[in-house]
């Protein structure tokens, strides 16, 4: 697989990095733009979630397209939209306006990210290699980005922070534009254009997609992406709220969410040679329940030392299981890589909507503390129940 070119490869990667950890930025920098629009708890938690709401209802179909009309040419259309939207949270500092930019700049930011794992399944067909290197290479900017937007807040105030946003959206776009689109290159685009119609969601894509569930490592999958993405919810939302009312500046949460992702690119590199010894559904399964555990147990921490450790190890396992993912599931599906690719996805936005919702909900009714353990018991329950099933289906 080293036959692919360099180039392809660093222009995958590269879009991959920005696009994915766009979530880690938008984590920093919006709960604290919701702060200074003195949003309460439960309308944070809608705002935050309206991030995910259009991926969740069009990953799908985004995916489908990529499969039709090739990835380059829709993550392009996408990256330009993306990058036109961070500047417009200070333009506009009103309560609509952040939910509006924020479904159009995570549709925008969750199509270069399935786009890239599409191509990784397509040219490098889901190899763990790979996928390790795209994690791992990914996770990067995850140690750059949020400090820089925290800092970009400290010293600069909103308009410091979304320009460093708009910088990484700027970056998602030039990275997408260096794909090849000849065969030559490895990354072909089919025939046909892609007309404005063709964006409309197709039922056809989304029942073809749901079927791909009656594949037990498909299911499988999906159900752990949406606990590890349980964790990734809280994270992005009350948890920079959490540790803003403990007293930490912009700066020190964004070290904190940098550390974290120094530990996830370790993790995504040795995945490959733990899932040699390790079986790799109990790794998984593993490592995706220890992400999440990272983080809700949060508020019985109270040092920094702590919360830095707790990064660490959430860092780890998300850094270990997300390899895996992605190659478990490109070798359960076939050619339909792109729909798989868009149904995880789906779910994983579904639960980046309603989590930080829910979470504004538990916050009401348990405060903030104590919302971060209730969200880890329901998840407890849930993580039960799939172990159970994979046991049913052999799986594990």
């Amino acid at each position: 697989m080293d036959s692919v070119p360099v180039r392809v490869q660093a222009a995958v990667y590269a879009t991959g990095l920005f696009s994915s950890t766009q979530t880690s930025l938008i984590a920093v920098v919006v709960p604290l733009w919701l702060l200074h629009l003195e949003a309460g708890p439960l309308m944070t938690g809608l705002a935050l979630g309206s991030y995910n709401l259009l991926p969740f209802l069009f990953s799908v179909h985004g995916g489908a397209l990529m499969d039709r009309f090739g990835a380059r040419r829709v993550m392009v259309a996408f990256a330009v939209v993306g990058a036109a939207t961070p500047l417009l949270y200070p333009v506009l500092p009103l309560l609509f306006a952040v939910f509006a930019l924020q479904m159009v700049g995570g549709l925008a930011s969750t199509m270069g990210w399935v786009g890239a794992q599409t191509l990784i399944g397509q040219i490098m067909q889901g190899s763990p290699k790979h996928a390790g290197r795209f994690t791992s290479i990914g996770v990067l900017g995850n140690m750059v980005g949020p400090p820089m937007v925290g800092a970009g807040w400290d010293f600069l105030g909103p308009w410091g922070a979304f320009a460093v946003l708009f910088a990484w959206t700027a970056a998602q776009l030039g990275a997408v534009l260096a794909l090849p689109k000849v065969p030559g290159g490895k990354v072909t685009e089919p025939e046909g254009r892609l007309r404005a119609r063709d964006l409309t969601p197709d039922i056809k894509s989304y029942t073809s997609a749901f079927a791909l569930m009656a594949l037990p490592m498909v299911a499988f999958v999906v159900m752990l992406s949406m606990v590890r993405l349980t964790g990734h919810s809280v994270q992005s939302s009350f948890y920079v709220i959490y540790l803003n009312g403990e007293g930490l500046t912009g700066t020190a949460i964004g070290t904190l969410l940098a550390t974290g992702a120094v530990a996830a690119a370790v993790g995504a590199l040795v995945a490959a040679p733990l899932a040699r010894r390790v079986h790799s559904s109990w790794l998984l399964a593993a490592t995706s329940f220890i992400s999440l555990l990272a983080i809700v147990v949060t508020p019985l921490l109270g040092l920094y030392v702590l919360y830095l450790l707790a990064q660490v190890a959430r860092g780890a396992t998300v850094g270990i299981s997300t390899p895996l993912i992605i190659t478990d599931m490109s070798h359960a599906v076939g050619p339909d890589q792109g729909k798989a690719v868009g149904l995880r996805t789906m779910a994983n936005r579904g639960t980046s909507t309603f989590t930080p919702i829910a979470m504004g909900a538990l916050v009401a009714w348990f405060g903030l503390g104590g919302s971060f353990l209730a969200a880890g018991a329901v998840m407890a329950v849930v993580m039960a129940g799939i172990l159970l099933f994979a046991r049913a289906k052999k799986i594990l």
